[in-house]
This record gives structure tokens, C-alpha cells and sequence, in this order.
């Protein structure tokens, strides 16, 4: 039961990480150049921008992905199986095609995921 509760505080930590590390690694972010811009249409044409702006997006998905699974243990008890196989899906050709990212952290996540979901629910 312990490590079903620390899944979702794991993805939302991956997902804080994934967030401010995009913030703060570019020098000078690309964030600055965008506000410039006016934000609208200010990502079109510049690859630099559209990384950075996927970078965001991804983190926040993977915010509400560790939302959705917190509500999940909370309401049930339990941990869907499903959580660790998209994570995986997410992260193995992540991993693949980008061995020096972060995929590893989500494979280990997948992988403790599943492993909590094969525990029973807790009786109430």
C-alpha cells in the first residue's frame, strides 16, 4: 500500500522537474523571446521555441497524469494497472530514441507502477 501512495507523488515530482528544468536550463529561455513576441504565434518557425514549448506541455501532462493517479488510490484504493503500461509506452521509446533523458526515470516509474498495481486493494 505504501508504495501505491508514493506513485502519484513520484509522477508529480518528475513532473516539477520536468517543468523547472525546462525554465532554467536554456539560457536565456526561450520564454523571454516568446513574451516578446506577444505569445500569439510566437512559437511558429523557431525550433528552439517549439522544444522548449513541447518540453512545457509534456511536464504538465505528466502533472495531470500524476493527479489523475493520486484521485485513483484515493477514490479505490488501488493503483490502475494501466497507469504503469502507458507510462512505460511513454517511456521506452523515449528511452530509446533518447538514451540521455529522462525516460529512464519514467521506465523505473512504469516499472513500480505495475508492481503496485499487482497488490490487492486494501480492505475497507
Amino acid at each position: 500500500m505504501r508504495l501505491t501512495r508514493w506513485i502519484p507523488r513520484l509522477t508529480n515530482a518528475i513532473a516539477v522537474i520536468h517543468i523547472v528544468f525546462g525554465l532554467v536550463v536554456r539560457s536565456p529561455s526561450p520564454l523571454t523571446g516568446i513574451a516578446e513576441d506577444g505569445f500569439v504565434n510566437a512559437v511558429a518557425g523557431d525550433d528552439v521555441r517549439m522544444l522548449w514549448l513541447w518540453f512545457e506541455v509534456t511536464g504538465f501532462a505528466l502533472l495531470a497524469l500524476g493527479e489523475l493517479a493520486r484521485w485513483a488510490v484515493r477514490e479505490t484504493g488501488r493503483l490502475p494497472i494501466r497507469f504503469g503500461g502507458w507510462t512505460l509506452a511513454i517511456a521506452v521509446p523515449l528511452t530509446v530514441l533518447v538514451p540521455a533523458s529522462g525516460g529512464w526515470l519514467l521506465i523505473a516509474l512504469g516499472v513500480a507502477a505495475l508492481f503496485a498495481a499487482r497488490r490487492p486493494a486494501p480492505r475497507s
